[in-house]
């Protein structure tokens, strides 16, 4: 059951407003190749053996030259771009996940497992986006302080995700309200089914009485 715009409010949303940031920032990343240069690597490269011409290096040192440039032709021919594919991956499933549980508006059990069941699969795509971003930026010859920030804004919509789903308790409590008032128990011990039997009640089953 989807909710009326005029009810939702989503730009007031936290959970919403940090994830569309964190899916600019995580694009802008993947726009510059996660930081990779090229450029810069060959320099470190060229640093790591004291600057010396190719011709002057020894056959060891020419051995570890060559897989050192292969390893850089590597991220530039398939690495980088995979990575890029998998972690857009995940923001598109995360989006589509969280989009999907706010257009849920829980008014019966079923509804509320639903929604929890996107919010969950939201959280483990964050998840997945923060474990491969980190195995992306660990592997790629770049400096990990600078990423930080990318790792620490995906756990706080990890938690806002957490924090949203422990909210929806007010459902469950409210659902849980609902069913003990079906059927009370007086102070004398009698009980009370609330006119349950009646039309104004529990809907009996008529297609059972008319023949």
């Amino acid at each position: 059951m989807s909710v009326p715009k005029g009810k939702r409010k989503e730009s007031q949303f936290e959970v919403i407003k940090h994830f569309y940031r964190l899916r600019k920032d995580i694009t802008d990343l993947l726009l510059r190749d996660f930081g990779y240069s090229q450029k810069k690597a060959q320099k470190k490269l060229e640093k790591l053996f004291g600057g010396k011409p190719y011709g002057e290096l020894s056959e060891t040192q020419q051995n570890h030259y060559n897989q050192r440039i292969a390893r850089n032709e590597g991220f530039e021919e398939w690495f980088i771009g995979y990575q890029r594919d998998t972690i857009m991956d995940c923001i598109r499933n995360a989006t589509e996940y969280i989009f999907t549980a706010n257009s849920t508006y829980p008014s019966i059990p079923e509804e509320l497992v639903e929604r929890r069941i996107y919010q969950d699969k939201a959280i483990g795509q964050c998840y997945r986006l923060l474990q491969e971003l980190q195995y992306t930026i660990e592997t790629l010859p770049v400096d990990i302080e600078k990423y930080v920030r990318f790792t620490d804004s995906i756990n706080k919509e990890i938690n806002l995700l957490k924090g949203w789903r422990k909210s929806d308790n007010k459902f469950k409590r409210a659902f849980s309200d609902s069913a003990s008032n079906f059927a009370n128990v007086n102070n004398n011990g009698n009980a009370n089914n609330n006119n349950a039997s009646n039309a104004n009640g529990v809907r009996p089953d008529f297609d059972a009485t008319i023949k």
